[in-house]
This record gives structure tokens, sequence and C-alpha cells, in this order.
């Protein structure tokens, strides 16, 4: 209850009391007396009625003035005292309070209390001393795993099993980072502490893979990784390293969590593109070069009485070729070298990228149109390398020595569950002769260095080849059957690579299920602290957004590396009066994105978090009305710490982000400038949360049900 409600309740009670007991000493007076008495006093009732009238008159303004002094300088400022004193113990020891109005009493109450909180100060000062050198210490430590993990050529991901991400290091971001517009931007979520993993990388790879490192480790294996590959995007493929970490929960050793190392295949593929079409032209030049010393010789032979004249030339013609031979070699040789690695490791893969990556290898290098076919969720156990550069070697034989255009790929699995991965070109019979030399020949190098061919390659993965026959001489394809996936026969590879974090928030160990998100406690949600700068103050007039500023709060920790601050083209006038806020000149936004280019970032980066501004009903109501543009709903629950800040200091004179800040001792950078404003709000916010606390309100339910009391929740824009 407000102290004015309880103030006229207060006086009220007094002034009823007073003139209760008046009229009734009145009547009770009159009916004492008998007629002649009353009728002697009705005479005189004209005369003495305004004497008491105007002394209960009196009274009564008596009464009020000391009711109003005893609200003005003892209840109010003992109920401002009480905040004040919150906020110095809670979360601002520097705050001292200071009352404008106020008895003597509650001046000398106050003067104690300020000198109580500089003697909790000074303690708190030795302490905090005592825990900056302890935090010095474990800084310099950070420090140090910090830069080894940068130095680390993949990237990192620590999730927990629900696939939050708890740490992740600077290659990672960059290898996930996204351009925000297009395709990609739909497919693809961003990395920060407490996503999921599975808005970025595909959720079958992962849980699956995740299910075998517990196969793994029920029967006895340790220091486990999983290996598979996807395609982040349509060109950019990863090879997925996969390993756990475990926790001891009653005397056992549980899987607590996973660590991805990434590792970015596309520039390989590329590289081995690049060098098999060396390695084409080679073949090609060896067939030409050779063909003419062959014709050198051959003549030179049949010829014997040739002129000296003309058996130089031809002489020269030998040379000339030998020497461009010997130069394609020397070639060939030098990129073999820079490309030479382990091409036998067998790789956990599902079948539709695998066709992916062959197909867009075949079409990039030999402008075939390829149809790759393949059921979803069918998982192969390959040697995806030598699968990818064996049919590119096939590709570029159909290309230089048949007719072939168009090549069909599929995966299938038989009635025996045997994968049956199938190339044929329709409409075209190609010699069994080329397809047996592409078979024999020499290929890639196993772990021991010996060269196998691609025939032998298939047999080491318990597979094997057969032609798809029109006749003894001629086929339309080539059949590769592989054995089912047996999950009892794969086991993990060993690794002994130690990662460290470089973002990180382990207290996610420790979350529950968030589908009840009002029952989480406020210091344990996910926040996305946002602002935004305008061209003025009516959005439903078609004032618009000139700057986006948003960060991250996760655990009670500011990410101040998750943040955005996008400048955006409002395609209309902005006024010099709101120039003079925010300082932002309209030159300074030609040429930035539009809203609705901007907002899908924002989408994504506020996903599966609390919304939190300042007056946030301005804020979102510049979102809602970009609903039907960009086709972005902003379901998120939303915090306002105006209405919060109401709730908790209810007697202050100002709720303003700046008078908020100073009695919680923030300090205000950037004050109008969206991220600004944002990181002051949330510095604010987890400044707030004790206060609210203290308060009785725990879980965001709490604090929504109770911003909704605030006299501040019916403003609307």
């Amino acid at each position: 209850m407000k102290p004015s409600f309880k103030y006229w309740i207060f006086l009220g009670a007094i002034y009823f009391a007073v003139t209760s007991i008046i009229a009734a000493s009145l009547i009770g007076s009159w009916a004492s007396l008998n007629d002649a008495q009353q009728e002697a006093l009705g005479e005189m009732f004209s005369k003495l009625v305004p004497f008491p009238l105007l002394g209960t008159i009196t009274i009564l303004f008596i009464i009020g003035a000391l009711v109003n002094l005893l609200f003005n300088d003892y209840i109010i400022p003992t109920l401002k005292l009480a905040e004040s004193a919150r906020i110095i113990s809670s979360v601002n020891p520097e705050h001292r309070i200071h009352l404008k109005t106020a008895s003597k009493e509650i001046e000398y109450l106050s003067q104690i209390i300020n000198q109580s909180a500089d003697a909790f100060a000074e303690l708190k000062q030795d302490v905090s001393g005592k825990i900056a050198v302890a935090q010095a210490t474990i800084n310099e430590e950070r420090t140090r795993l910090a830069a080894l993990m940068s130095e680390l050529p993949h990237g990192v991901i620590v999730c927990n099993t629900d696939g939050q991400v708890l740490l992740y290091n600077q290659q990672a971001q960059d290898m996930l980072k996204t351009d925000q517009t297009g395709a990609a931007a739909q497919r693809s979520g961003i990395l920060g502490l407490g996503r999921s993993i599975f808005s970025i990388l595909d959720r079958d790879p992962i849980v699956h893979g995740l299910e075998m490192l517990h196969k793994c480790h029920q029967s006895g294996r340790s220091k486990l990784v999983n290996s598979t590959m996807m395609s982040l995007r349509h060109d950019h493929y990863l090879r997925v390293n996969m390993a756990p970490f475990f926790t001891e929960q009653s005397s056992q050793r549980q899987i607590s969590g996973i660590v991805l190392t990434l590792e970015d295949m596309t520039q390989q593929i590329e590289a081995d593109n690049r060098r098999d079409a060396l390695i084409q032209s080679l073949i090609d030049d060896q067939q030409k070069y050779l063909g003419e010393i062959r014709e050198s010789i051959g003549t030179i032979l049949a010829q014997p009485q040739l002129s000296a004249e003309d058996l130089q030339r031809y002489r020269q013609k030998i040379d000339f070729s030998s020497q461009i031979l010997e130069q394609k070699v020397h070639e060939a040789r030098t990129s073999y070298a820079f490309h030479q690695h382990e091409l036998t490791k067998s790789e956990n893969i599902l079948a539709d990228n695998l066709l992916d990556v062959i197909s867009k290898n075949l079409s990039e290098r030999f402008e075939f149109k390829t149809t790759p076919l393949a059921p979803k969720g069918l998982w192969l156990q390959v040697d995806s390398y030598s699968m990818v550069q064996a049919f590119g070697h096939l590709g570029g034989l159909l290309q230089t020595q048949t007719s072939v255009a168009e090549l069909l790929l599929t995966i299938t699995s038989n009635d025996k569950n045997d994968i049956e991965l199938v190339l044929s070109w329709p409409g075209i019979n190609v010699s069994r002769n080329l397809l047996e030399s592409w078979l024999s020949t020499p290929l890639i190098s196993d772990d021991k260095g010996r060269l196998l061919n691609f025939r032998q390659a298939i047999e080491k993965m318990a597979g094997r080849m057969s032609f798809l026959s029109a006749d003894d001489r001629r086929c339309a394809g080539v059949m590769i059957v592989l054995p089912p996936l047996d999950q009892d026969r794969r086991l993990a590879l060993q690794s002994e690579v130690e990662h460290r974090p470089v973002s990180y928030e382990f207290d996610l160990f420790n979350r529950g299920d968030l589908d009840e998100l009002g029952q989480v406690p406020l210091n344990k949600l996910t926040y996305v602290v946002f602002d935004t700068e305008t061209t003025g103050l009516n959005p439903s007039q078609g004032d618009e957004i000139i700057q986006l500023g948003a960060i991250r709060i996760v655990n009670g920790q500011l990410l101040y590396h998750e943040v955005i601050d996008q400048l955006v083209d409002p395609k209309r006038f902005v006024p010099p009066e709101s120039v003079a806020i925010h300082g932002i000149e309209p030159k300074l936004l030609k040429g930035q994105p539009t809203i609705d280019k901007v907002l899908p970032h924002f989408h994504q980066f506020a996903e599966n978090s609390v919304l939190v501004a300042h007056n946030a009903a301005f804020d979102m109501r510049f979102l809602q009305l970009q609903e039907e543009k960009t086709g972005l709903v902003f379901a998120n629950p939303v915090i306002d710490t105006l209405l919060l800040s109401s709730i908790v200091h209810p007697n202050q004179d100002s709720h303003s982000l700046e008078e908020l800040a100073a009695r919680l001792n923030v300090t205000i950078v950037g004050r109008h400038t969206a991220l600004g404003d944002a990181i002051v709000t949330g510095e604010v916010l987890l400044k707030l949360i004790p206060l609210l606390e203290a308060h009785g309100i725990h879980t965001l339910s709490d604090a929504l049900a109770a911003s909704s009391h605030s006299p501040f929740a019916r403003f609307a824009y």
C-alpha cells in the first residue's frame, strides 16, 4: 500500500473518530435535558453553535497538520531510510543516505547508518583487497589458459549433455560465423554461452555420437573420441570430433558433457580438387607430348635418309616435349608433397552429406549435371576422402574419354541392410576396360604408406564393387556395396589432446530443464538486454529505429564479447531535436542496413532468452510494429528495469536510468547510445536482483507478476 494512501486512511480515521466523539457528546448532552431545558437551549442554538463548530474545525486542522508532519518527517523518511539501507547492504556499499525533509531523530538515525556504512565499506575494502590478490592470481592462470586455447589450430566447443554451450574459443566462433543474410542466416544460429549447439550444427549426428560414447563408456573404454563429417552450409564442410568428459556421481563416473573439435574441411577439399586437376592436366599433357615424341621417333626410324635439317627439327621436338613432361612431373610432385596425409581414416557420415560432397566435386570440376538421392538419417562408416577422390578420378576419365554429361548418384539399403552406392550415367554405355583401368590405378596410400587402388580401398572398408553391365564389354554404371553400420563394432579413437577455455560458463552444468521458464531463479536466467535509439518518441506515428544495441547475460555475467551494436537506415528524416539527444547524424545512417535486415540477426541473438530494457514498452512497440514487415515475432518474456525499480524503491522520487544507476553505483558510459544504455541497463538489472529477492521476488514469474502491479505498467506507446 502506498504511503499516500495510508496517509489519507489514517487522517480520515482520526477525523471520523474526533467528529464521532464530539457528535456523541452533543447527542448525549441533549438527551439528558428535560423538555423545558431543550426548548430553552433551542432558542440559544443559533448563538451557541458557531463556537463548538469553530473549535471542531480548529481541532481537525491541528490534527491534520500533526498527521502530515508525522508522515513527512517520520514515516516517509523512515521508508526511504529502509530502502537506502537495503541498497547499502545489498548492492552499493558506497551509497549514503541524504534526506531532504526529516525530523532530527530520523536524521540522527541516518547519520548512524551512514557511519555504519563507512565502517562496512572499510571492512569490505580490506576484504576486497585480499580477494583482489587471489583474483589476480586466478586471472593470470586464466590468461595463460586462454592463450593456450587460442593457439589450438581447431575450433573447440564444450557442451553439457543438453547441448548448451559451456565453452568455445575464437577459432570456433570464426568458423561458425555466418553472413546474416539469405539462406545461411536461416539455417545457422549464433554461437554463444548458454545457447544450444543444435541451432548451429545438425542435431542427429551429435545425439548419435553421444549415444555411441555412452555405449563405449559402458563397455569400459576411456579417452573416447567419435568422428563425423557435417555440411554446415551448402558450400561449407566440417570434420567434427566428439569426446566426452566425466563427473563423479554416487561413486560412478558419468558423462556430463562433450568436447567438440571442429576442423574446416572446405579448403582441404578445394585444395585436393586443385591438385587433382593438376594431375588430370599432367595425364592429358603426357598423352599429348608422348604422342609427339612417339611420332617424331617413329618418323626418324621409318625414314633413315632424313636430311640433317629435318632430323634436327624432330630432335628438338622430342627435347621440347620431354622438358614439358619433366616440368609437369615436377609440379605434380610438388603439389603432392603439400597434400600428402593419412588417407584411410574411417569416419561416420550421413549418406546425404557424402553424396552432397561427391556431387559438388563432380559438378564443379567437370561440369557434370549430377543428381544425388539418399534417404535421410542413413549413416555410413567410410573413408569419405577416398570416396570423393576416387569418384573425382572417375569423373575425369568419363569427361575425357566418353560423352557422358549427366550422372545419377544413389544410396539405398537392401533387404540385408547392406548399403548400396550406385553411380550411373543414364542412356550411355562405357567400356569395361576404362572402368577396370580406373579401379586398378593407384589412388591413395594406407597408414603404412603402401599404395592402394580404389578396389583395394573398398575391400579395406569390408565392401565390394560390381559393374552395372549392359553386356560383356560395356556397362552403365558402378555399384559399391558396403556392410551396414554395426553399432557394437564401432570403436572410438583415443585422444590425448587437452583443450582449454577462452569463453566459458561452467555453472551451466547445473542447469535443469528450462521448459518451465517461469520457475527459474532470476540469477540463473539468460538475458538479452537491449536498447534502441530512434527518430522520435512516437512509434505508432511513423518514427523508426536508427540504432540497436544488445548484450547477453548468462548466469549473472555480462558477456561483453557477445553484443550487437548496429546503426540502421530509417529511410526517413531524422529531426534535429532527436540528433541533439543521441548525437547520430543522418549522414552516418546512409548505407547502413535497414531494420528488416537487422532484426533477423537480433531475433537469433535473443533466442531462448529473456528480453530486458528500461522502459521496455517503448522499445518493444518498435519491434512489434515490424512484425508484419519482417515476419518475426518476439515472443520472449520481457522484463522492464523501470518497473522493477518502482517495485523495490516505491518511495523514491525518480526511476530514470540515470537516477537508478546513481543509486546502485553503476557508472554510465555512452549514455544515449544503444549499446551503452543496454550495458548500463544490464548492470542495473544484476544489482536489482538481490533487492528483488529481499522483497520475496525470486523467479521470472514472480518478477512478471510484480511488474504488472507497478503504476508505470499502464504506460502505452
